[in-house]
């Protein structure tokens, strides 16, 4: 404990003042030897705490923050879908396109499930829906959601499903009555890039069947997050 103890006072006063300290001038201030100074500050060096700037002078580097683990902060679709997630308290699933050199078109970006946010839900792997899985355009609310922001000359399909799409654009939102591969029943609303171009499709689980009223609701938050 004892030399725990000479270190952090060498420490503490590496980083009393931005700027060099000489290894004398130090073993001076805290009543130590030299020697002893300079293995600590050779240690200090090794781990990010210091910097050797001369032969003889050392400064702080990062100081105490240098032992913490990097944090990683939620991007911002992240941190919407945190938001949007914790408000609905239901499943949220931002999905977004592929390059068309992969084979896929729209895949999940980022999920939010209740009070869990996204990282949450990857780490616990807690939701069946996880960042990365395919979304079917034509069947899921996300993918038919999607497909209805895009301009009417680019989309392709069977009658019933460019019927269903101009639905969609008069009601601005999509919605299926049932799961679609690993998605839940969800209502879904695109989400569109600055330029106005689609950029995606924001979805969010619907648990009572039949009810307008949680369908109006859940589609009103999901617009005030796009």
């Amino acid at each position: 404990m004892q030399s725990l103890s000479r270190a952090l006072t060498v420490l503490a006063e590496l980083n009393r003042e931005e700027r060099p300290y000489g290894v004398t001038e130090l073993a001076g201030t805290v009543g130590l030897h030299k020697s002893t100074v300079h293995r600590i500050l050779t240690t200090f060096c090794a781990h990010g705490l210091a910097a050797r700037v001369d032969d003889h002078r050392y400064t702080a580097r990062d100081g105490l923050a240098a032992l913490r683990p990097p944090v990683k902060r939620p991007s911002a679709p992240e941190h919407t879908l945190i938001a949007l997630g914790r408000r609905l308290g239901r499943l949220v699933v931002l999905a977004k396109p592929l390059p068309k050199a992969t084979g896929l078109v729209l895949q999940v970006a980022a999920v939010a499930d209740g009070d869990r946010g996204a990282a949450e839900v990857r780490a616990l792997g807690a939701a069946a829906v996880l960042p990365g899985d395919a979304v079917s355009l034509r069947r899921s609310a996300l993918g038919r959601a999607y497909l209805s922001a895009l301009p009417v000359e680019q989309v392709s399909g069977t009658p019933d499903l460019l019927d269903t799409l101009r639905r969609i654009r008069a009601t601005g939102f999509a919605h299926n009555s049932r799961p679609v591969a690993s998605l839940p029943r969800m209502v879904a609303v695109p989400v569109r890039a600055r330029d106005g171009s689609c950029a995606g499709a924001l979805g969010a689980e619907l648990t009572q069947p039949g009810s307008v009223d949680e369908l109006r609701r859940v589609v009103s938050v999901l617009r005030s997050g796009v």
